[in-house]
């Protein structure tokens, strides 16, 4: 049987058939990681790259990945990256849709964030968790179905606790909280909001995958962010500037 000194390091990213979980997954991927990707969707096999399906409202699922990632590989780090947006208006918000982003946002990120904690802290390596959230859940906002900024809100909530109980056992516990970001989730807007948001950014454009893909890295990087723990790191071009 291999030993932890023969196991390549380990990442679960859930939400990895989407364009940010894929993109996510590939760049661990790429740096030689065991990657374990799940996702409700079809994912795509690479070498490496363990797919596998995964509806993260099931938390018996989300535990079982947790515990076959760290019985095949060192698993290091787990990024919650699966959600839904659902765009709208505020006033006509259903409450089917709140109960279905609430229970794959927040729900699902929680599941995650235990599933994590417990097969780190058991394997006694430390580790890190890195979850998306969104500026969204630190504004709120119109156009979208209010439960999707309560549910990040609900992340970032859900990064502090688990940073305050993981840091015990020297695993951390931080967040990105991205703008609208080019891609799928762009796709939801129509193109004159679209563009009123990048002229609205300082850097006058909307946010790129390149740009969370690489916050997320940071935030699962053992040596440059080791003294990083709880944190929600805004990555939004300077449209919103928390104190």
């Amino acid at each position: 049987m291999a030993t932890d000194k023969t196991k390549k390091p380990g990442v679960v990213v859930t939400g990895a058939a989407g364009d940010m979980g894929s993109a996510i997954a590939a760049s661990f991927l790429a740096d030689g990681f065991a990657v374990f990707a799940g996702d409700i969707a079809p994912v795509t096999e690479r070498p490496g790259q363990v797919a596998l399906h995964l509806d993260v409202t099931e938390r018996a699922a989300v535990f079982a990945v947790a515990e076959r990632a760290a019985a095949e590989s060192a698993l290091a780090i787990w990024v919650n990256c699966a959600g839904i947006v659902v765009t709208g208006a505020v006033a006509e918000a259903s409450a089917d849709a709140w109960e279905r982003i609430i229970a794959v946002n927040l729900t699902g990120s929680f599941h995650g964030c235990a599933a994590a904690l417990t097969v780190m802290a058991a394997a006694g390596r430390g580790g890190c968790i890195v979850n998306i959230g969104s500026l969204s859940g630190q504004l709120g906002g119109l156009g979208v179905h209010p439960a999707y900024g309560a549910s990040k809100a609900g992340v970032h909530a859900l990064t502090k606790s688990y940073g305050l109980e993981g840091g015990k056992v020297g695993i951390r516990c931080n967040a990105v909280a991205p703008s609208v970001v080019e891609g799928a989730m762009a796709e939801s807007f129509r193109e004159d909001q679209l563009a009123r948001l990048a002229r609205a950014n300082p850097l006058g454009r909307l946010g790129r995958m390149a740009d969370v893909v690489g916050a997320v890295r940071f935030l699962a990087d053992p040596e440059r962010a080791a003294f990083v723990n709880g944190v929600i790191l805004p990555v939004n071009g300077g449209s919103y500037m928390p104190g």
